[in-house]
C-alpha cells in the first residue's frame, strides 16, 4: 500500500515508485485484484526474485509513432506481486491505471519482466487483462474494478460485466540474465525506455472449419464464419534477449475496432482455415543504453482476411460423448462455448523464426455457422459436444449408426 500512495501520474500517465519497485515479492502483499498469474519453467523459486511491472500503450495511442520512437509505457508498483515457489500471482490496482492506458472493451497489456539475482536469471512476459466493473476512484480501488480473462465468455465488454471467473495463466521462461538487467533493477534511477523499431504484417488463423462428406447423400456440407468490428483476437507475442533466438511469451488481445465486418460465403471444401491479417510491431528495450530485449507484439489487424484450403485430412473427433445426431434443417451457429485456440495460428517465422499462437472467444460477433439438412445432420466438438467445445466438425446423416 506504501508503494501506491508514492506513486505519481504524470501528464502522459507515466508512474514513478522511487526505491519501493524492486523488492522480494514475497515480502509485498496488497489486497488489490489479481490481473493474472503464472510459473516459471525451471526450478528457482521466487523468493528473492525482483520484478518490474509496465503497461503498454493501447495501439490505437501508437499507431501515429515512427521507427525510433520512443514508446511511452507506464511503470505500476509491484507491492501487489507474491510468489510461491516457482509460481507468482500479480495484483493491479485499477485505480493505478489512467484511462489513456484502458484500450477497447477495457483491454489492459501489462508487461512483467523477473530477474533473480541469486542465479542471474531473467524472463519477460506480456499479459492482456480485461478491467471490468464501475468507475475507477483511488477509494474505490478493487470494490469499484476488477480484472478478467480476454478469453472467459461472458467478460466481451467493460464497466458492465462481474469478473467472477479465474484470472489468466502464463508459463515463463526463466534463462541466462542479458548484460545490463542486474544494473536496472538494483539502480533507484529509471533509465529504461522502449522504442519502436519496426512493423510486419503476418496472416492468422482464427478459426476452422469442416463440412460434412456426402456421406449417403450427393453433395458435401457448408460451413462459413464472421468476424465483426468489435471481436477481438488474442496473438501470442515473442521475445529475444540475444539478438537471434526468440522464444514465445504470454500474448496480447486486439479488438477489431478498423471498422470492418466479414462473413465468409458458405464453403464445402472439406478442411478450411480462416485468416485475418494483422500487424506486428517490433520494440527495442534498453536499460542505460545496454539492450536487454527485443519484442514483437500484435498491435492492430490490417482489415485483410481470407480462405486457405489445407491439404490435410478433417480431424476424426466422431464419438457418442462428443456429437449430436439427428438435428433438424436450419442454420447451426456457435456463439458460445471454450475459447478457439491455435498454437500455431499466426505465420510470422519468416520474420523471427517461430510461429505464435492465436485465441477468439465466440461472441454474437465472431461465429462458426453450419447448415444443417437431412443428409448433413450431426455435429461433434473436438473436446465435447458442440455448443461447450472449442472446434466443431459437421457429419453426413446416418453417421450415428457407423459407431
Amino acid at each position: 500500500m506504501i508503494a501506491r500512495k508514492l506513486a505519481v501520474l504524470t501528464a502522459a500517465g507515466a508512474c514513478a515508485v522511487a526505491g519501493l519497485l524492486n523488492v522480494p515479492a514475497s515480502q509485498a502483499a496488497t489486497g488489490d485484484p489479481v490481473a493474472f498469474t503464472g510459473s516459471v519453467d525451471t526450478q528457482i523459486p521466487l523468493d528473492r526474485a525482483l520484478f518490474t511491472l509496465r503497461a503498454d500503450l493501447p495501439a490505437a495511442r501508437t499507431a501515429g509513432l515512427a521507427d525510433g520512437d520512443d514508446v511511452p509505457m507506464l511503470k505500476l508498483p509491484t507491492a501487489g506481486i507474491s510468489t510461491s515457489g516457482t509460481s507468482f500471482s500479480v495484483a493491479v490496482d485499477p485505480a493505478d491505471v489512467p484511462e489513456n492506458y484502458i484500450g477497447s472493451n477495457g483491454l489492459v497489456s501489462l508487461e512483467l519482466e523477473i530477474y533473480d539475482p541469486q542465479s542471474n536469471s531473467y524472463a519477460w512476459t506480456t499479459q492482456s487483462v480485461r478491467l471490468v466493473g464501475g468507475q475507477s476512484t483511488r477509494s474505490a480501488g478493487a470494490a469499484g474494478r476488477s480484472w478478467a480473462d480476454p478469453l472467459i465468455p461472458g467478460q466481451a465488454s467493460a464497466g458492465t460485466r462481474s469478473a467472477a471467473s479465474r484470472p489468466p495463466k502464463v508459463k515463463v521462461h526463466l534463462g541466462r540474465a542479458p548484460k545490463g538487467v542486474k544494473n536496472a533493477f538494483v539502480s533507484r534511477a529509471d533509465t529504461c525506455r522502449t522504442t519502436k523499431i519496426g512493423q510486419n504484417d503476418a496472416w492468422a488463423t482464427i478459426g476452422e472449419g469442416y463440412p460434412a462428406a456426402p456421406g449417403y447423400g450427393t453433395k458435401r456440407g457448408t460451413v462459413w464464419m464472421t468476424h465483426s468490428n468489435g471481436s477481438e483476437i488474442t496473438y501470442g507475442a515473442a521475445v529475444t534477449t540475444d539478438g537471434h533466438k526468440w522464444s514465445a511469451e504470454g500474448s496480447s488481445s486486439v479488438a477489431n475496432t478498423q471498422g470492418f465486418d466479414f462473413q465468409w460465403d458458405p464453403d464445402n471444401f472439406m478442411s478450411i482455415s480462416y485468416r485475418t491479417e494483422v500487424r506486428y510491431y517490433k520494440y527495442k528495450y534498453d536499460c542505460g543504453g545496454v539492450i536487454i530485449n527485443r519484442k514483437v507484439k500484435a498491435a492492430l489487424e490490417t482489415g485483410g482476411v481470407k480462405t486457405i484450403h489445407t491439404d490435410g485430412l478433417p480431424p476424426h473427433w466422431l464419438s457418442r460423448s462428443k456429437c449430436t445426431f439427428n438435428m433438424p434443417s436450419g442454420t447451426w451457429t456457435k456463439t458460445t462455448g471454450k475459447a478457439y485456440a491455435n498454437s500455431g495460428g499466426v505465420k510470422i517465422s519468416s520474420v523471427i523464426g517461430i510461429e505464435l499462437s492465436t485465441a477468439r472467444t465466440y461472441t454474437k460477433g465472431s461465429t462458426l455457422s453450419y447448415k444443417m439438412d437431412a443428409g448433413h445432420d450431426s455435429l461433434c466438438g473436438n473436446t465435447d459436444k458442440p455448443n461447450p467445445a472449442s472446434k466443431v466438425q459437421q457429419y453426413y446423416n446416418r453417421i450415428e449408426e457407423e459407431l
